[in-house]
């Protein structure tokens, strides 16, 4: 009798716990969507409450304050594609191959999630300490992605011997410049292996410099 009581309230407590999960979600989805139309300093609380259909006091549940639940969608996003960059990462495929595969991602996982995209392009909260610190603990670690592939591509041979760093951060900066301003009706591949071409066959017909 004590383990069919027992078992009867972990379902319970596992329903809560899904329900609980899912309404965050909701929060999360509905905030993305209005952040992106709105912007941050414009969108209140209430806001997102009423679009849900719940109480101001059910998101502060969740949520301890707009900031939180703003930082929370950028902390998700970056989580998010930095683990299908690294599982890029980690293949044996070789730097060039690895890079192009690289861009590919980035660029179909922002089409797959342009209001985020619009988010993060505006930026609106970085004077906020704890948005600089995280958005600036995720780009380090971008760039590093990046520099980790360059420094193998010089390894094998296939990469000119270049500061491995500065390329880096070219690159992070190209591909940033490409997500917020190009057209994003391009196919994420082919804008991947265009990025890609571009960066490799440089600026300079004639390279007797």
């Amino acid at each position: 009798m004590v383990e069919a009581t027992s078992i009867s309230e972990r379902s319970i407590s596992s329903a809560k716990t899904s329900r609980k999960f899912r309404r965050r979600d909701e929060i999360l989805k509905t905030a993305i969507n209005l952040f992106s139309e709105k912007g941050y300093h414009e969108l209140t609380m209430e806001e997102i409450a009423e679009e849900i259909g719940v109480s101001k006091g059910t998101i502060y549940n969740y949520f301890t304050s707009k900031e939180s639940l703003y930082l929370e969608i950028l902390k998700e996003s970056f989580e998010s594609i930095e683990t299908l960059l690294q599982e890029e990462i980690e293949n044996s495929d070789p730097a060039s191959m690895k890079l192009q595969k690289l861009l590919c991602t980035v660029f179909t996982f922002y089409r797959r999630n342009l209001k985020v995209l619009q988010i993060l392009s505006r930026d609106e909260t970085h004077l906020l300490k704890e948005h600089f610190e995280l958005t600036e603990k995720w780009r380090t670690r971008r760039i590093r992605l990046y520099e980790k592939i360059i420094e193998k591509g010089i390894e094998e041979g296939s990469f000119v011997r270049q500061n491995p760093r500065l390329r880096a951060l070219m690159l992070y900066g190209a591909v940033g410049a490409v997500m917020v301003h190009h057209d994003f009706s391009t196919d994420p591949e082919e804008l991947a292996e265009a990025v890609f071409s571009q960066l490799a066959s440089g600026l300079l017909k004639n390279k007797d410099f």
